[in-house]
């Protein structure tokens, strides 16, 4: 018991320091872990340099986030570094003769990523579908196609609409994981509470906490 009381007191002994001192870069540099949340693991790395690396994992998504920070006042802002790529790139398009339109994705290595939704436009309207083990959505019996969208539920992404060639019907996209992956904070304001930043970015009414380690 006596242990905790003391592991407390420092705690408070070191966040009323920082309050006194003021925030600084190099007083708010380091490595800080969130607490208090079910399901979720999630830490922030502030290194000295002004750069920062971000990762969070819940359920089957884990997102990361590399950029540039600096202190405001008595907040942390955080900018990302954006992806260099899309996250899925068209690398080819064939006017191939069969009775139905597929749409292929694939990683950079040629691997097929199934369960990803696929909406095709065409001349007739909109259809959805799945890409399968091979990585192949197949709409039967269309044609002229005018777009496309790429959606994938696990992280809420998808790749807007992107322009199709009429006469095409072999299409093939290749997705960028990081792309995806990647957490887009554009001025993106921590408080600094004590040895704790509180941030905003997933829930704008709850802030989630992260404590800086020792």
């Amino acid at each position: 018991m006596s242990r905790l009381r003391t592991s407390s007191v420092a705690g408070v002994l070191a966040a009323l320091i920082l309050v006194a001192q003021g925030a600084t870069p190099e007083r708010v540099a380091g490595r800080y872990v969130l607490e208090g949340e079910h399901e979720v693991g999630s830490e922030l790395v502030l290194q000295r340099g002004g750069q920062f690396a971000y990762m969070l994992s819940y359920g089957a998504a884990d997102y990361t986030a590399r950029g540039k920070w600096h202190v405001a006042g008595e907040t942390v802002v955080l900018d990302t570094r954006p992806p260099t790529e899309p996250p899925f790139k068209l690398v080819r398009s064939l006017p191939l003769h069969t009775p139905d339109i597929r749409v292929w994705v694939t990683t950079k290595k040629g691997t097929p990523v199934p369960r990803l939704e696929v909406v095709l436009t065409t001349e007739k309207g909109d259809a959805s579908a799945t890409t399968d083990r091979d990585g192949m959505a197949i709409f039967p019996a269309a044609s002229a196609a005018k777009s496309v969208i790429i959606r994938m539920p696990v992280y809420n992404k998808d790749s807007g609409a992107i322009a199709l060639k009429e006469l095409d019907t072999d299409i093939t996209f290749v997705m960028n994981p990081e792309a995806i992956a990647t957490v887009p904070f554009h001025g993106e304001m921590l408080k600094i509470e004590g040895d704790t930043l509180e941030m905003l970015y997933w829930d704008k009414t709850k802030p989630m906490v992260y404590r800086r380690q020792k």
